[in-house]
């Protein structure tokens, strides 16, 4: 089985790979059949002022047409995280993080959804997905997208196993806009077993437990490695957290036999 692995913004398949080194490794003692196949984001993108040393050395990637000049949100958003009052769900606080901006246009995020459409079709033994931050919101929405492609034109869908490390909700593309999908406004679900990786001193929780919310209930794992906005490396945590993901494989196995 092999997993596709979708890095964060500003990243590269490379490194994410590298980040992810500890968490490959103990994978293998538990699965050794599990290939991970790491790819670039389609578009080049440049770190925000004051965040080219966070990023690391270029090139910096985007699964998603971030805008014109090829900076994404990441200064616009950090103020109004840090603004958000305590005690609300993590719907709400995403409601009002976002605020009155209009819905984006579908350009944004249809061309990456449509070229990991093709990866699939191209490679069968593709059957999970996993992805960190904006990686995580593009996994979460490819798989909702296949639930779709099922209902509208009768394909099969191929994705059986969804990890997210420090995510976002999906995304729902209608009508030319893309937006999130939370769980107190739709009747989506991601079908799928999955692994949600959230830290509980991330101050973008409420974005991981948001798109958690949207996973069913009864084949969904939170594995809170209790760090910030990073990918575990502590042996003993990666450890429980590759059995996690192997517990969720099996259960989708379950789910074919």
């Amino acid at each position: 089985m092999k997993v596709l692995c979708l890095h964060a913004m500003y990243g590269n398949g490379t490194k994410f790979k590298m980040q992810l080194r500890t968490f490959l490794e103990a994978i293998q003692k538990v699965d050794p059949d599990m290939e991970f196949v790491f790819i670039d984001g389609p578009y080049r993108v440049h770190p925000p002022p004051g965040f080219s040393d966070y990023f690391g050395p270029p090139p910096h990637y985007s699964a998603l047409d971030v805008n014109d000049n090829g900076r994404g949100d990441i200064d616009e958003v950090l103020p109004k995280v840090n603004a958000l009052p305590k005690g609300l769900a993590p719907e709400e606080k995403l409601r009002l993080m976002l605020g009155d901006r209009p819905a984006r246009k579908a350009p944004l995020a249809r061309p990456a959804m449509d070229r990991l459409h093709r990866m699939l079709d191209q490679d069968p033994e593709i059957q999970g997905v996993l992805g960190y931050s904006e990686g995580a919101m593009v996994a979460s929405t490819l798989i909702l997208e296949e639930t779709r492609r099922q209902k509208e034109e009768g394909r099969t869908p191929q994705i059986k196993l969804g990890v997210f490390f420090g995510g976002w909700p999906p995304l729902l593309l209608e009508n030319g806009t893309v937006r999130f999908l939370l769980s107190d406004e739709c009747e989506e679900s991601i079908y799928v077993p999955t692994v949600s990786v959230v830290g509980c001193n991330d101050p973008y929780i409420d974005g991981s437990l948001a798109l958690y919310n949207m996973c069913d209930e009864d084949t969904a794992t939170l594995f809170d490695h209790g760090m910030g906005h990073n990918l575990p490396s502590d042996p003993k945590t990666v450890d429980e957290l590759a059995s996690a993901v192997k517990h969720a494989w099996d259960k989708a196995g379950e789910a074919e036999a």
